[in-house]
């Protein structure tokens, strides 16, 4: 019966599976900004699920400032594959890549980016995009 009622709430209502506080579904072609402590799902076992904790470098120049190097962020992620928990470190260039069985998963930046004339800056937000395979295009 209840999953009978479940079933027709998917129907009539397009209800969904409710996911906890914090943790994102992850659709192909569609970014998640990710804060501190939150959570990418996929549906997907050999990238289940990818943490944002923290950031462990972010020495990229801030607009309005003259630099020598372009500088660079550095994000740790706890990251769920095949069953496995394991931490990892990942430089945020544009070309930062995880690849699943249904595609690929692109850490496509670090927000707000540095900015000289701010004091205190919003919260960092890490930005997901799962990419479609290139098979099924």
């Amino acid at each position: 019966m209840k999953a009978l009622l479940s079933l027709l709430c998917l129907l009539i209502f397009g209800c969904s599976p409710r996911l906890a506080e914090g943790v994102h579904l992850l659709k192909v072609d569609e970014p998640v900004h990710l804060l501190s402590g939150e959570s990418a799902k996929t549906r997907k076992k050999s990238l289940e699920l990818i943490t944002f904790v923290e950031v462990l470098e972010d020495s990229r120049c801030p607009t309005g400032v003259q630099c020598i190097q372009a500088g660079r962020a550095v994000v740790g992620l706890r990251v769920l594959r095949n069953g496995i928990l394991e931490n990892q470190s990942v430089t945020i260039d544009g070309e930062g890549l995880m690849v699943t069985d249904g595609g690929t998963l692109r850490l496509v930046g670090l927000e707000p980016y540095p900015d000289a004339a701010v004091e205190e800056p919003e919260p960092y937000r890490l930005v997901v995009r799962l990419m479609a395979d290139e098979r099924e295009r």
